[in-house]
C-alpha cells in the first residue's frame, strides 16, 4: 500500500486532467504484456487494430515493451487542464538526454533491458520523435473519431465527482475514485497497488486526478519528487451521482460572494464587453467595470482591448475554479 500524504495546499492543488496521450497508452497496452485495461480496452483495439498504421508501430513497441508499464517520461506533465495531443507530445519532445536515460535504466540493463527501450535510449532525439510520430499517427487513424464521445463521457464523470467535493469535500470525492483508493481523516490517501509498500509527502504540488475510458479494473500512481504526482483511475458507475436533490451549497459564491459569481458564470458563457456583461446582468456599466476588475485582479478573467472596447474572458485558473464548483445550474 502506498500512503500519499496531502496537507492543505495539496487539496486546494487537487485537480482532474482529461489526457488523450493517457487515453493512446491505455488503449494501445495489450492484454499478455500489461494487466488487461478492461473490456473496453480490448473492444477498441479489436476494432481499430487493421487501421493501425505502420508509422504506429515505433509507439506500440515503445508502449508494450515491459509488463511494469511506460518510462515516466511518457506521460505528460503540463500545467493546462485542458490539454490537446499535440501539446502532450511536444512535452515528450523536450524530454532530455539524460532524463530519458534514467527512466530507462529502471527496466534493466545489458540484455534484460527491452530492445524498443534500448532503442529508444541510444537513438536520442531521433527515437522521441519517432515515437512522437507514432502517438500522433495512431490517434489520427484509429482514436481520433471516437476522442469527442469519450471526452464528454469523462467530463460528465468529473462533474459528478466535482459535485462529491462542492456537497462533501475533498476527502469524500477521493474515497469515490476506486476500492483500492481509500481516505483517511488524518489527510492520507492510501493506494493498493500489488506489493508495492511506502509513504510519499506530496509536497504541496496536489494529486492530477486522471479519468480514463479505457481503465475499468484497477488504479495506477506517478509519484515521484518535482513533479506533480498524478492517479490513473476509471470512470465511475453511471450511477454513481446520489439521487438526494437536497440544495446545494454554492462554494463560489461562498468563496467570491454571490454578485461576483454570477459576473464570473456570465463571462464563462462567452466572452463580453463591459457593455455586454452590464446587459447580460441587468445592472450599470460602472458596476459590472468594477466586478470584471476585481476578478481580473484574482487572474480569474483575461481583459484584452479590441478598438475602443475591452472584452472579457475566462482565464485557465477560472475555468478550474468553475469546473470545481458546477452547482450554478441549481444555484439558483
Amino acid at each position: 500500500m502506498i500512503a500519499l500524504r496531502f496537507g492543505v495546499a495539496d487539496l486546494a492543488n487537487t485537480r482532474f486532467v482529461i489526457s488523450p496521450l493517457d487515453h493512446l497508452l491505455a488503449g494501445s497496452a495489450r492484454s499478455g504484456v500489461h494487466q488487461g485495461n478492461g473490456s473496453r480496452s480490448e473492444r477498441w483495439w479489436r476494432d481499430v487494430r487493421r487501421h493501425v498504421p505502420d508509422r504506429a508501430r515505433r509507439f506500440l513497441d515503445v508502449v508494450n515493451a515491459s509488463p511494469i508499464g511506460v518510462p515516466d517520461f511518457m506521460v505528460a506533465d503540463l500545467d493546462s487542464v485542458r490539454r490537446q495531443l499535440n501539446d502532450e507530445l511536444d512535452a515528450l519532445l523536450s524530454v532530455s538526454q539524460q532524463a530519458v536515460e534514467e527512466n530507462v535504466a529502471m527496466f534493466g540493463s545489458g540484455n534484460e533491458l527491452p530492445t524498443a527501450l534500448a532503442r529508444l535510449r541510444d537513438d536520442g532525439a531521433r527515437g522521441l520523435r519517432e515515437v512522437s510520430d507514432g502517438a500522433w499517427a495512431l490517434f489520427r487513424s484509429c482514436l481520433a473519431s471516437d476522442w469527442p464521445d469519450i471526452r464528454r463521457a469523462l467530463e460528465a464523470d468529473i462533474a459528478v465527482r466535482a459535485r462529491t467535493a462542492a456537497r462533501s469535500g475533498i476527502g469524500a470525492m477521493l474515497n469515490t475514485l476506486h476500492p483500492k483508493a481509500v481516505w483517511r481523516d488524518e489527510g492520507v490517501l492510501e493506494c493498493t497497488l500489488g506489493e508495492l509498500e511506502g509513504s510519499f509527502d506530496l509536497g504541496g504540488r496536489g494529486l492530477e486526478l486522471r479519468p480514463n475510458y479505457f481503465v475499468q479494473r484497477s488504479i495506477s500512481l506517478l509519484a515521484e519528487p518535482g513533479r506533480q504526482s498524478l492517479l490513473l483511475h476509471p470512470l465511475g458507475a453511471p450511477t454513481a451521482e446520489p439521487p438526494s436533490r437536497a440544495p446545494i451549497a454554492d462554494g463560489l459564491a461562498a468563496a467570491l460572494g454571490p454578485a461576483r459569481a454570477r459576473v464570473l458564470r456570465t463571462i464563462a458563457g462567452s466572452s463580453c464587453s463591459t457593455t455586454e456583461l452590464a446587459q447580460r446582468l441587468g445592472i450599470t456599466p460602472p458596476s459590472a467595470s468594477a466586478h470584471a476588475a476585481a476578478l481580473r485582479a484574482a487572474g480569474l478573467i483575461t481583459t484584452r482591448r479590441q478598438g475602443k472596447q475591452v472584452r472579457h474572458a475566462l482565464s485557465e485558473v477560472g475555468h478550474d475554479l468553475l469546473l470545481d464548483n458546477p452547482v450554478a445550474a441549481r444555484a439558483g
